[in-house]
């Protein structure tokens, strides 16, 4: 971030405010080490889940299996194969 409002300040033919960009820099930083959590992003409903690293085996494994099974149809408007 800081290279790029560096070079676009350069592009303009202007200086960039170091202690404004480091400001931001640090800003966004902060942002994303409090929100990279994955049980913040989980708590905030941004994907489905935490899987306990114990599980880890029986969740892949029936992940695969639903994905591998052949017999299962869905409703025709959620079904991709059937357009096929």
């Amino acid at each position: 971030m800081q290279t790029i409002e560096e070079n676009s300040a350069k592009s303009r033919g202007e200086k960039a405010d170091e202690a404004a960009v480091k400001k931001r820099v640090h800003a966004l930083r902060d942002t994303v080490q409090r929100d990279g959590d994955c049980f913040k992003s989980s708590s905030h409903l941004r994907d489905d889940g935490v899987i306990d690293p114990r599980d880890t085996r029986d969740v892949l494994g029936m992940c695969l299996e639903v994905v591998n099974s052949k017999g299962i149809k869905g409703a025709d408007a959620h079904n991709t194969l059937a357009r096929l």
